[in-house]
């Protein structure tokens, strides 16, 4: 129950945000429960008074209120409805924000537990359940609410007797929306939980489609979804069940509690003791208090489902993540210098495997090093501390001669540039690829800019082969470019960036030895020199560096120039038979 008050809580303080409609709304709910109230009312005086009196002009002035009433209901439920409504679609894209900004805000910690697809389909499928019920439903909620209230105290001022008997269905409608509404609510989470997991087995299999054509396994993929989405229908149905559960024990709780009423109050009419206009009154009133009842019932069970749905939207929201991604000092000096002291590091999600096991590396401003070592030896892991994607278990790491912990992550990283061995391009324009590293700091680069680094990358020679030259789309992820495009690109949008530390992992992988060998001859001529350090696995790239280091199981065996380890190490020169490429 705490959870549940919990979730309430948080749910009403994003309503809260968009008081005004809210509240504006809540005026013509007012309204038009007044004149939903109203009329019974008229309705017992056109039968008492007008109809039983023969009063024609009575049953004039009162057909005319009657009209009156009604077209006041009509206008106040239509200011109402857009009130609600739209507070709602203004939540829902508020709430949107909120989680889109507090994804970008997680650790890639976050990300290495969760799958892509998951997170984009829980994004927008969560935030619906919670729309519609602060739509027109919490309009209506508020209104037979009231009528619940209301409605009562007057069929007390009606009949006592007649009341007491309608209050018998109040008990069992308690009852149901206390047991089912829970279960509604422990179920709809697994259902968006179910659906969040097929969300991201088909955003995988879309995203790879390549690969699936390849090997032909469309029908193992299609049949793999169909036992996710069939996993998630079963959840349905068991939620569907409990929700119609709940509306089928309230309706006949109350309609079988007015039924005992109206048979009661027929003999009272028999009796003399009751009118017939009263009797009908009375109904009306009852029909009012239960169907205030069973709606009250009915957005107990939407409000839970939409409590469980969005569960995962507000535990995220209220995530810290452990490294921020901005705040601390920002030293004003940066010599782009790095230092590795004594780190130790095993990635959260395999804690029991010890990555990086005592690294102890100092890499001088403006040095040229290459990283060498098997799959798996703890190359690319040292790059992902350099960049602060993790924090080591013991050690530490110093950029500028800082330590990395202490200093405002967004500060460092505008001074470090990576290049990928498959880079992430975006679905836009290839200017705005190649200016995607310094837009995001709020600085522009100009057309002259965007064209030398693509030069100085050896890309503009097929841009401008391409229809729109810079302005091209690129598709997504870079699909209508080949590897070594998207490389291309990805150096010139490093360079771009003119940082004082650059990470080329594996940069220049899908070039050929020719190109290959242009784009680092333009690395080396850049009219600065940053601090550059190199995934390497052709023997073109190692020989050509200031220094070589060579990584084994975590741990850094060797050290120095390429032809020194060529002559005194026996490891290096193993590896250099085996795992350097040469060309």
């Amino acid at each position: 129950m705490n959870a549940t008050a919990t979730q309430l809580r948080r749910i009403a303080a994003v309503v809260w945000s968009e008081r005004r409609l809210y509240l504006t709304g809540s005026i013509f709910v007012a309204v038009s429960i007044g004149t939903a109230l109203a009329y019974p009312q008229v309705i017992r005086l056109i039968i008492d008074d007008a109809i039983a009196g023969g009063q024609t002009r009575r049953l004039n002035q009162l057909a005319s209120i009657m009209i009156g009433v009604l077209l006041l209901e009509a206008v106040s439920t239509c200011v109402r409805d857009y009130c609600f409504n739209l507070g709602a679609e203004r939540v829902a894209a508020a709430l949107r924000r909120l989680v889109f900004g507090a994804l970008l805000r997680q650790d890639v910690q976050f990300f290495d537990r969760r799958d892509t697809g998951e997170i984009t389909t829980r994004l927008w499928a969560d935030v619906p359940a919670l729309q519609h019920v602060l739509g027109e439903e919490f309009a209506d909620a508020l209104r037979f609410s009231v009528f619940a209230v209301c409605g009562t105290v007057l069929l007390f001022y009606t009949s006592p007797l007649l009341t007491l008997l309608t209050l018998l269905a109040v008990p069992p409608i308690v009852i149901a929306t206390s047991v089912l509404g829970r279960r509604v609510r422990s179920l709809s989470s697994d259902v968006q939980q179910a659906h969040a997991g097929a969300g991201a087995a088909a955003a995988e299999v879309i995203g790879g489609i390549r690969t699936v054509r390849a090997f032909s396994q469309e029908r193992v993929e299609a049949a793999r979804y169909e036992r996710q989405t069939a996993r998630a229908l079963e959840l349905a149905r068991r939620k569907i069940v409990a929700a119609s559960a709940l509306g089928g024990v309230s309706l006949v709780a109350g309609e079988c509690a007015a039924l005992l009423a109206i048979w009661v109050g027929g003999h009272l009419i028999v009796a003399g003791r009751l009118t017939t206009g009263s009797l009908i009154s009375f109904v009306l009133y009852a029909l009012l208090v239960a169907r205030g009842f069973r709606n009250a019932s009915r957005f107990t069970a939407e409000s839970m489902r939409a409590a469980g749905a969005t569960e995962w939207i507000f535990d995220l929201l209220s995530r810290q993540p452990l490294i921020p991604i901005e705040g601390g000092p920002a030293p004003g000096d940066f010599d782009g210098s790095v230092t590795i002291e004594a780190v130790r590091f095993s990635y959260p999600t395999r804690p029991e495997v010890e990555a990086l096991r005592g690294i102890d590396l100092r890499i001088a401003p403006g040095e040229v090093v290459a990283l060498v070592g098997r799959s798996g030896s703890g190359k690319s892991t040292l790059l992902n501390l350099i960049l602060r994607f993790y924090d080591p278990g013991e050690g530490r790491v110093l950029i500028g001669g800082h330590d990395i912990r202490h200093l405002d992550p967004a500060w460092f990283r505008a001074h470090v540039a990576t290049v990928q061995q498959d880079p992430v391009l975006f679905s836009r324009t290839i200017a705005e690829n190649i200016a995607y590293g310094v837009a995001g700091a709020g600085a522009t680069a100009d057309a002259a800019r965007i064209e030398a680094a693509a030069a100085l990358a050896c890309a503009d020679e097929f841009i401008h082969r391409l229809p729109g030259g810079y302005d091209a789309p690129i598709g997504d992820r870079g699909v209508q470019l080949s590897g070594g495009q998207r490389q291309r690109l990805a150096i010139a949008r490093a360079v771009l960036r003119r940082p004082a530390i650059l990470i080329l992992d594996e940069a220049t992988s899908a070039l050929d030895s020719e190109l290959e060998s242009v784009v680092q001859d333009a690395l080396r001529a850049i009219d600065y020199r940053p601090t550059t350090i190199i995934i390497a696995h052709r023997l073109s790239t190692v020989a050509n560096v200031n220094r070589v280091v060579v990584l084994d199981r975590g741990a850094i065996v060797e050290s120095g120039t390429h032809d020194e380890l060529l002559q005194t190490s026996p490891f290096y020169r193993q590896l250099v038979n085996t795992q350097l490429v040469a060309q």
